[in-house]
């Protein structure tokens, strides 16, 4: 499961009931120590920052909570949850006393979406039996720890690919309790709905007042039609909403949600009323749950996107009153509903989403309280699903979810609900509880963001507005998911702990007056200070707006040389100026990047891409003057997230054309161009419903680059506007364009293209083709024209850049979205090659064919001798492989034998059985061939033979080398 930028699934839960200070998880790896307190005039808020070492090691942490025997619980994506024992060894030193794990949720079987069971595995994220766990509340008593997680269907799926028949109808509440002696699973509520994509059933915060637990549910749609990215299918009954769970009313049982009748499905005799298989598998929105009146399972309050956290206040005033964080729409990503702002919205698709909203945390004054995400399943009852169906009962009917509230922007508008809004994607919130600071922080939110950073959120006395949004640490991880804290009654009071996604890293953040602590600190801008001992200057942190008296709070340093990216003209350190290195934060230069390359835009297919935006790219196309991070935005685009795609929702008027040389958003990595070992290799990328939803301006192209990294040698191949919808390559060179293609073609709106350019380092062209999918048929891969010639000169780099590209020309910014970006290159290519044993050059590297042409020693011996070949085959391929080699034996005239060392392999060769196994890429493996002559060999009769390698992994792949013995 992925979650995204703007977009994911996870949650966090609420209320804490901590009986005992037992000893607690984790254990310190790096520690940046604090000194500051209480300047004149009030408490100075700033905290230390460690990394948890100790933990067991696995990633994708999606939760996180102590519990009431004082054990910290972190939950994972697939299921499992590990239990830490943790002690504190010394100021901003955490570190795990013992360590328990139940995989009990992680077992919950799996359904396809037609009820029918099934064990699917989500590739990169967890191998069967597994979920996608993302939502978990602790509490109970020490002795009697109660655990309730939140799970569906481990697999997802985007626009671009296919359908993965995951169930939606696969969300669960489970309780775990402890029974003095093992943890007993009871799935409380089942047949919840899943989308198609990530949003699933996220956090829970549970009011023991009326033993009510609420349940963010997560929204099929980006912003309430259904839309491409989200596989077009639409809201629920039940999704898009918080959901009130009557925990009283089910008790020790399970209840299955009732679904409508699903006429796909035969009726189940065992239960009258029910199909088989319910309450599994929504089949597409047919076999929905539905809404029952005096039911224990509830709409609370309707209208987000993927509400991702819950927290139930306990401080002062605020107590009581429920705040929710809700991930904001994405540009690109599928539009408001069909009819919007009337009573009569329907279901029908709508990909038009020119803009990204921002996330908003919720106050929710009470039941049926709105956050403006539409759900017309719930706000139209005329919208009905198998024999016309509504899985809403007439009287549950609510028109407000018509309407499309828009967050495209920071400031609350009288349209808007939220009471504060953020540019990340919010995910896990908490209430600070604890008195540190004097009380300073008491009765904030925190909230963490999937950007990198923790925001603290001040609220007015009535705990109903926000007065105060601030950055609480910066740069903290790579995608923190989820963030909890301790009271003054509760293990290590006042710290902060927070989970990241990517590695499942914990991190301690620790108040500076932890146990009455601290010391002064000025803030003064000052660059001979570093007043927090974090290796940063008061200066340097005041000018990137990070706490100078805050350990924890860190400026962005790729090369963490002391000095942030915004005052460090180098950022990676290679002495080339942010201003001109096209991989400002590859110190390699693009030369430790071997072929191929695979980013498929996914935080679960590819959790650690690194670099910009954690997509892979390390700089910008340069224009030698303006530094990288001035060409984009990371506020107004969407990388990973629950697309799985990149997203720029406004894409300017920049151009690399011309002199002006202002392209942005044109990201890029570097590769090593030597580790195509002369094979054909193919940057590759997908667009996806280009120019949907708008009339497209002849100006516009979203599509892909390659070149030596700036922005006057380059060939990039774009979907255009020009002419109504084409395909357009252009090269420039020196800064002149010396080249431009064209071909029209019909764009789809709902549907891909896929862009190639595929480059022959031997002959130095490329073959640009595209294909087009209008969401029902794939197209032909097809040529645009014949292979370009590219300058000779690019080929004498160590590497070349390659990466993603768009403008809108003069028209208005516009959204552009890729799938991924990729460097296709054969995974098995043998590359045979000869020469003689005396001499020290092979002929036929890096050439290929299968009859031995242009691969050809020739050499002359006299009657009577032996001439020794070395034939040698290299693993040109991406893959470790292995070869079968086949050659011809004697003849008439000359004997022919082969070799492994000196043992003969003649007979194996000659029945092409002989094999060169476990060769990795880039390796290589030799025999000798011994041609003699015999006595009566005629002057100038030759004797020719091939040698011919074919991968055992692939029999299309394969090389072939000659020799030609000729007497004389």
């Amino acid at each position: 499961m992925t979650p995204p930028a703007r977009c994911r699934t996870r949650p966090r839960s609420t209320s804490r009931a901590f009986a005992t200070l037992a000893a607690l998880f984790l254990v310190v790896a790096t520690v940046q120590a604090v000194v500051l307190a209480s300047p004149a005039g009030g408490a100075t808020v700033g905290f230390g920052k460690s990394t948890l070492v100790g933990t067991v090691a696995k990633d994708r942490a999606t939760s996180l909570q102590f519990g009431p025997d004082g054990r910290l619980y972190v939950l994972h994506q697939d299921g499992t949850i590990n239990i830490y024992g943790v002690a504190r060894r010394g100021a901003n030193d955490y570190a795990v006393t013992s360590t328990a794990t139940t995989t009990s949720v992680k077992n919950i079987p799996n359904h396809d979406d037609d009820g029918a069971p099934s064990n699917p595995a989500q590739p990169g994220s967890c191998t069967a039996p597994c979920r996608t766990a993302t939502g978990m509340l602790v509490t109970g008593t020490a002795a009697r720890p109660v655990v309730y997680v939140s799970s569906s269907d481990p697999r997802f799926g985007n626009g671009a690919s296919a359908d993965t028949n995951l169930d939606t109808n696969s969300g669960t509440v489970s309780r775990l309790t402890w029974n003095g002696t093992a943890w007993v699973r009871t799935d409380l509520v089942r047949g919840l709905p899943r989308s198609e994509e990530n949003h699933a059933v996220n956090g829970m915060a549970l009011d023991e007042a009326t033993n009510t637990l609420y349940l963010a549910a997560g929204g099929h749609t980006n912003q309430g039609a259904p839309g491409n990215v989200f596989k077009y299918l639409p809201e629920y009954a039940l999704s898009a909403a918080v959901l009130s769970i009557d925990l009283d009313a089910i008790g020790d049982t399970t209840y299955d949600l009732p679904t409508l009748d699903d006429p796909s499905r035969a009726d189940d005799p065992s239960r009258p009323g029910w199909d088989v298989g319910d309450p599994f598998g929504g089949n597409d929105g047919n076999n929905q749950a539905r809404i029952v009146p005096g039911g224990p399972v509830q709409v609370h309050s309707p209208g987000y996107r993927n509400a991702y956290d819950l927290e139930i206040a306990t401080v002062g005033s605020h107590a009581g009153k429920l705040y929710v964080t809700d991930n904001g729409y994405n540009a690109g990503q599928g539009g408001p509903p069909v009819g919007e702002g009337t009573a009569n919205c329907t279901n029908a698709p709508n990909d038009a989403s020119p803009v990204t909203g921002f996330d908003g945390l919720h106050h929710v004054t009470g039941p049926g309280y709105y956050g403006g995400h539409p759900n017309p399943t719930r706000g139209n009852t005329a919208n009905t699903f198998a024999r016309g169906q509504s899985p809403v009962p007439a009287a549950a009917e609510n028109p407000v979810e018509c309407d499309f509230r828009s967050s495209a922007g920071a400031d609350p508008t009288p349209e808007r609900s939220a009471i504060g809004w953020d540019p990340s994607s919010t995910n896990g919130i908490v209430e600070y509880t604890a008195s540190n600071f004097g009380g300073a922080m008491r009765g904030d939110l925190v909230t963490a963001e999937w950007d990198g950073y923790v925001d603290r959120w001040q609220l007015n006395a009535a705990g109903t507005a926000v007065t105060a949004q601030s950055r609480l640490f910066s740069d903290v991880s790579v995608h923190p998911l989820d963030v909890t804290t301790t009271g003054d009654t509760e293990p290590f009071p006042g710290t902060i702990w927070l989970a990241d996604h990517v590695s499942g890293t914990i991190f301690v953040f620790e108040p500076d007056d932890f146990g009455g602590g601290g010391g002064p600190c000025t803030g003064a801008d000052d660059p001979a200070l570093d007043e927090d001992g974090d290796g940063y200057s008061n200066a340097d942190e005041i000018d990137n707006a990070t706490d100078p008296c805050s350990a924890a709070d860190l400026p962005r340093d790729w090369d963490d040389d002391g000095i942030s990216n915004l005052n460090d003209p180098d950022d990676d350190g290679d002495s080339l100026p942010d201003t001109s290195d096209p991989w400002a934060i590859d110190s390699a230069n693009g030369t430790s990047t071997r072929l191929p390359v695979d980013h498929p835009f996914d935080d679960t297919l590819d959790p650690n891409a690194g670099g910009l935006l954690n997509l892979g790219f390390t700089g910008l196309m340069t224009s030698g003057t303006a530094n990288y991070e001035s060409r984009y935005d990371p506020t107004r685009l969407t990388a990973g997230g629950a697309g799985g795609v990149l997203t720029v929702d406004q894409i300017g008027p920049g151009d690399a054309r011309g002199p002006a040389n202002s392209q942005a958003y044109a990201f890029q990595y570097g590769f090593l161009l030597s580790s195509a070992r002369g094979a054909v290799f193919t940057p590759h990328t997908r667009v996806l419903a280009p120019f949907a939803g708008r009339t497209p301006a002849g100006t516009e192209s979203i599509g892909m680059q390659l070149g030596t990294g700036d922005q006057d040698n380059y060939v990039k191949l774009v979907v255009s506007a020009a002419g109504g919808g084409s395909i357009a390559l252009l090269l420039e060179v020196a800064g002149s364009v010396t080249a431009t293609r064209s071909a029209a073609v019909p764009l789809p709106s709902s549907g891909q293209v896929d862009l190639f350019l595929a480059v022959n380092p031997l002959n130095r062209t490329v073959q640009p083709s595209y294909q087009i999918d209008d969401g029902t048929t794939t197209g032909p891969r097809t040529n645009l024209g014949a292979p370009l010639a590219l300058p000779a000169a690019w080929f004498t780099r160590a590497a070349l850049a390659t990466g993603v590209i768009a403008t809108s020309g003069g028209a208005p910014p516009f959204p552009a979205t890729w799938d991924m970006f990729e460097i296709q290159y054969p995974p098995y290519r043998p590359d045979a090659q000869v020469r003689l044993s005396s001499a020290s050059a092979y002929t036929g590297n890096n050439v290929y064919g299968t009859t031995g042409g242009n691969q050809t020693l020739t050499v002359t011996a006299a009657r009577g001798t032996t001439r020794t070949f070395v034939v040698n085959v290299q693993n040109d391929g991406a893959a470790a492989d292995g070869f079968v080699l086949r050659g011809p034996g004697s003849s008439t005239g000359f004997t022919v034998r082969y070799f492994a060392g000196t043992t003969d392999i003649t007979t194996a060769v000659v029945n092409g059985t002989y094999r060169l196994s476990g060769v990795a890429a880039g390796g290589a493996r030799s025999i000798q061939m011994r041609v003699t002559v015999g006595s009566g060999a005629a002057t100038g009769v030759t004797r020719s033979s091939v040698v011919t390698a074919t991968s055992t992994h692939s029999a299309a792949a394969v090389d072939a080398v000659r020799t030609v013995v000729r007497v004389g």
